[in-house]
């Protein structure tokens, strides 16, 4: 994922994408997209969600642009196929570090809207069984029984929605360990972020 492909108006083009990567393509459509292994998309109306989601399903990395963040657009980002979702303006080193994430097979969000996506997931599927041990997603079978009791503990207080402070306060643990034992849980269940760990933790049988 080398050259990353920036698609917007020539208005609200910035020299941050550049600044953040020196060789990045910039343009007003997606002509040079066989050039690009990453394509970092503007949304501004439904049409752009329907490019984003082509693009998505053409099998590029792609990366949903914003010029006001919300949770019900980063929703729909993510739905379309979109890896990450971040402000137009970011800081180059953020932008670094989406490209960072998704180019390990990751899901970027801004930590606000991950908990906000995290807390409306969690209260949208239904309770599951406290004792069940095995989860079925996309077809896989995930073994719950390889965590830990703290790794388990952890893992559903996350997946609930709760920020790693609650976590660490509701366990009487320090921060750092909840990291440690998430970390541990993420590995061992082969998840890439907080929402997918709600989907795991969502499909116990």
């Amino acid at each position: 994922m080398n050259q990353h492909l920036f698609i917007a108006p020539v208005d609200i083009q910035s020299p941050r994408w550049q600044q953040a990567f020196p060789s990045a393509l910039i343009a007003t459509d997606a002509a040079q997209l066989a050039q690009a292994g990453c394509v970092w998309m503007l949304l501004r109306d439904t049409d752009d969600f329907a490019q984003l989601e082509t693009l998505a399903k053409s099998g590029v990395k792609t990366i949903a642009m914003t010029l006001v963040e919300s949770a019900e657009q980063a929703r729909l980002a993510l739905e379309v196929g979109a890896s990450g979702y971040v402000h137009y303006l970011a800081a180059p080193v953020v932008l670094e570090q989406v490209a960072q994430v998704v180019a390990a097979g990751g899901m970027w969000l801004g930590a606000d809207l991950m908990r906000q996506l995290v807390l409306a997931t969690a209260r949208s599927i239904p309770a599951v069984p406290a004792n069940a041990t095995r989860a079925t997603v996309n077809g896989a079978k995930v073994d719950l029984s390889q965590l830990t009791s703290r790794e388990l503990a952890v893992a559903e207080l996350v997946a609930a929605g709760k920020t790693n402070k609650e976590v660490a306060r509701e366990l009487d643990i320090t921060e750092r360990t909840v990291k440690a034992h998430l970390g541990s849980a993420f590995e061992k269940l082969k998840v890439r972020d907080r929402l997918h760990l709600v989907l795991v933790m969502a499909a116990k049988t």
